[in-house]
């Protein structure tokens, strides 16, 4: 991940632009010959010899650089100072179920990755009217895209589908204490639970379908120890819930 930073325009312009490498991070020069990546770098920001930037591989370590040579073909930067970012204190993860509008997931995962989430499962549940997820490349520039937006240091892990009958399962996945969310059945209002409920253990969010998740799948996850939150007096649609919630959670 590259986080790059015009010299010229320092004083006034402290937005950082990131494109994502899948080199590692060490101290001399490193040539970058990704096409869409050259494109980004030389046409549409225009960067040029001797321009000051950041690069980050998406997986905690970053390096001070400067451009070397800009051309049609490559670009070619030279590192200093690699570092080790600061390290993700409580870890939240989001658990979403497949919606059967391709642009409501897109909005989901992008939104979540922007918001800080560490891991985003797809889930199928008994409402759900789509069992996979399309074009998983598309999701996974949206999770870099989105990350690189928002400037974080980590990319968000987007997992394989999982079904709800292996989700509370050992090999689900669910990390630290689980909420789930409904509109019909719920133990508490999810501010009023957080604002009372200070804690460092990470938090699986887990959100149903458009139609909402069945009696069966809340007294299974009841069953498991997952705890039942409301968000508020509206009913929300599940983009939404999602949004919401995880912001809630991750601000709160």
């Amino acid at each position: 991940m590259l986080v790059l930073l015009k010299g010229r325009h320092f004083l006034y312009n402290l937005v950082m632009q990131h494109f994502f490498i899948n080199q590692e991070l060490k101290e001399g020069q490193i040539t970058l010959r990704d096409e869409e990546l050259v494109h980004q770098v030389r046409n549409v920001m225009r960067f040029e010899a001797g321009d000051k930037c950041v690069c980050l591989d998406g997986k905690g370590f970053y390096a001070n650089g400067t451009f070397d040579v800009v051309s049609k073909k490559e670009v070619s930067i030279v590192l200093s100072d690699v570092q080790k970012c600061s390290s993700v204190g409580r870890k939240v993860s989001l658990y979403v179920a497949l919606s059967k509008k391709p642009a409501t997931m897109e909005l989901i995962v992008q939104k979540a990755t922007e918001i800080g989430v560490t891991d985003i499962f797809p889930i199928v549940t008994g409402r759900c009217q789509v069992k996979e997820l399309r074009n998983v490349p598309r999701f996974l520039a949206i999770v870099r895209e989105a990350a690189e937006q928002s400037e974080r240091c980590f990319l968000s892990v987007l997992h394989d589908v999982v079904t709800w009958k292996d989700l509370f399962a050992t090999s689900g996945g669910l990390k630290g204490e689980v909420l789930v969310g409904d509109a019909r059945q719920y133990d508490f209002k999810l501010g009023e639970y957080l604002k009372g409920h200070s804690s460092d253990e990470d938090v699986s969010v887990v959100i149903g379908p458009e139609g909402g998740l069945t009696d069966e799948e809340i007294s299974d996850a009841k069953s498991k120890g997952a705890k039942i939150f409301l968000l508020g007096e509206n009913v929300l649609r599940m983009e939404t819930a999602a949004i919401s919630a995880i912001s809630m959670v991750m601000f709160i």
